[in-house]
């Protein structure tokens, strides 16, 4: 009964705390099975895409695994500008991530590399939005993170690794260009048979685009991993993400602060090859009324998400879908005024391997 009475404790704590949504800012999913448990993995491990969020956890999986996550984005944006509202339109955008890691067999030691599509916006708001002419914003851009990890003791691990930006678009209302930057990340695993903690620290990085910069925040993720039983296991995540330097071509500094966000996932194995998993969500946001919203609005968010695994051998599929709903934020930015309101629907495939 005891058991029982904290498995239905902790899955309240979930519903009621629940996660992030990667819906603020221009922050993406990079994987599936974040997807699928909203965002609620730097203490999971088991899939090879959580490199991505934690590169510490490799160095406990021995061989080679490799896996590609195509995901999506449907974002939808409005603004009701002077008592009259106006719909971005936005393209479906197509984010593939690629994902390798390989365990030393003599050495306690393994190497990865990811190639992530971490940062993405595109819409474009019609001619009397913002003035005569319509305002495009798109941006893209691809993250080369190679990275290492050290076991440090048999259930304590230590990684880090390096990023490397590269804007593959960067269009903001005039400004056009794309550029290169750098940054890093380092992370923390542990583990034990039925419980797992992971930290990770990702920098802030700066692109030189478009006649201007794009700059990314840096990154807290903390988050603990409880497995009831062999087969059900939740997680709870807590991050800090740092957006007070955030700017972009053609708009320049956005006015943004730090926000906290919480997750919670929950997976659940019908047997060895069929896993099922979720998550909720909540985001703060990190805009005040003088931000500037134009490029991606940003209110406070909610997210639920739902996903499932399939192993064949020694392959592994993964498929899952998010959907994510705004309140409604105001700017009173001179320049781009109005009340904004966002959603985002996202979903996607992965197949993954180990050798």
């Amino acid at each position: 009964m005891s058991a029982l009475k904290t498995r239905l404790a902790l899955v309240t704590l979930g519903l009621l705390v629940a996660a992030q949504s990667h819906a603020a800012g221009f922050a993406a999913p990079t994987s599936v099975v974040g997807l699928s448990e909203a965002g609620a993995t730097v203490a999971d491990g088991g899939p090879v895409s959580s490199f991505a969020d934690n590169p510490a956890d490799m160095v406990f999986f021995p061989g080679t695994r490799v896996g590609l996550d195509i995901l999506a984005m449907r974002p939808a944006y409005k603004v009701d500008n002077s008592n009259v509202t106006y719909d971005a339109s936005s393209n479906m955008q197509i984010l593939p991530n690629l994902f390798v890691t390989h365990r030393f067999n003599d050495l306690p030691l393994a190497v990865g590399l990811g190639i992530t599509s971490p940062f993405n916006t595109n819409n474009t708001w019609p001619a009397g939005t913002f003035g005569a002419t319509q305002w495009k914003n798109n941006l893209q851009i691809i993250d080369v993170n190679p990275g290492v990890a050290y076991l440090l003791l048999p259930n304590l691990s230590v990684g880090v690794g390096l990023d490397y930006y590269q804007t593959l678009s960067a269009t903001f209302g005039p400004n056009s260009g794309s550029g290169g930057g750098v940054g890093g990340n380092v992370g923390l695993f542990y583990t034990t048979e039925r419980f797992n903690a992971g930290l990770s620290y990702r920098s802030a990085a700066s692109i030189s685009s478009g006649g201007g910069s794009v700059d990314l925040p840096s990154r807290v993720q903390a988050g603990v991993r409880y497995r009831f039983t062999p087969r059900f296991a939740t997680e709870l995540d807590v991050d800090w993400n740092d957006w007070s330097n955030a700017q972009l071509p053609g708009y320049g500094s956005l006015g943004w602060k730090s926000a906290m966000a919480y997750r919670i996932g929950l997976s659940y194995h019908l047997n060895q090859d069929l896993e099922f998993r979720g998550g909720l969500a909540h985001e703060g946001s990190p805009t005040s009324g003088s931000s500037i919203q134009a490029a991606i609005p940003t209110a406070s968010s909610n997210l639920a998400s739902f996903g499932v695994g399939v192993g064949l051998g020694p392959w592994h599929y993964d498929l899952g879908v998010s959907y994510a709903i705004s309140g409604n934020t105001s700017s009173y930015n001179h320049r781009f005024p109005g009340t904004y309101k966002a959603s985002t629907l996202n979903f996607g495939a992965a197949i993954s391997r180990d050798f």
